[in-house]
């Protein structure tokens, strides 16, 4: 018993430290073709769920996996011409404190790459803020894409707590 203790634990712990917070930030460029993105989207655990013809705007959930996770993710895409204009991860977390955790989370993750930068906070700002937004930090990733990372009052139709938005915002 104590040997079966010793694999099952572990394994449960691994599984708990797998899920959402242990999520990096979002590492697709835009402009890739649709294969190309569909194949990094994976890469961060987000599949395919449709077959035949794919929409522009598509919806990627959560790949199945093994662990425990706090809440749902999913990711929105954007395709023109088959190629990726834009992308959105949506975090869903019923617990207000682990969804604030996840967004110091995440833009501590984002800020080992850069510093937040008034300039792209500037430029998502001058679009219209995504209802419910309580706090933003933004990213500047190169002279035409900017990160921009939410914390959300939770509303319909999303519901989500956090949303991290890769943009295309060319530099003025």
């Amino acid at each position: 018993m104590t040997r079966l203790l010793a694999l099952v634990v572990p394994a449960l712990l691994a599984g708990c430290g797998g899920g959402l917070a242990a999520e990096h930030p979002l590492t697709v460029p835009l402009g890739i073709e649709r294969t190309a993105a569909d194949a990094a989207l994976k890469h961060h655990q987000y599949c395919i769920k449709v077959d035949g013809p794919r929409p522009d705007v598509e919806t990627y959930p959560r790949c199945a996996r093994a662990g425990f996770e706090w809440g749902e993710s999913w990711v929105s895409a954007t395709y023109k011409d088959n190629k990726l204009v834009e992308l959105r991860r949506y975090e869903r977390i019923a617990d207000g404190v682990r969804a604030t955790e996840r967004w110091n989370q995440l833009v501590g993750e984002r800020a080992k790459t850069g510093d937040a930068s008034t300039e792209a906070t500037a430029a998502i700002r001058s679009r219209l803020l995504e209802p419910g937004t309580r706090t933003l930090k933004a990213f500047r990733i190169d002279a035409n894409t900017v990160v921009g990372i939410y914390l959300l009052n939770p509303k319909p139709p999303e519901e989500a707590n956090i949303l991290e938005a890769v943009l295309t915002i060319p530099r003025s």
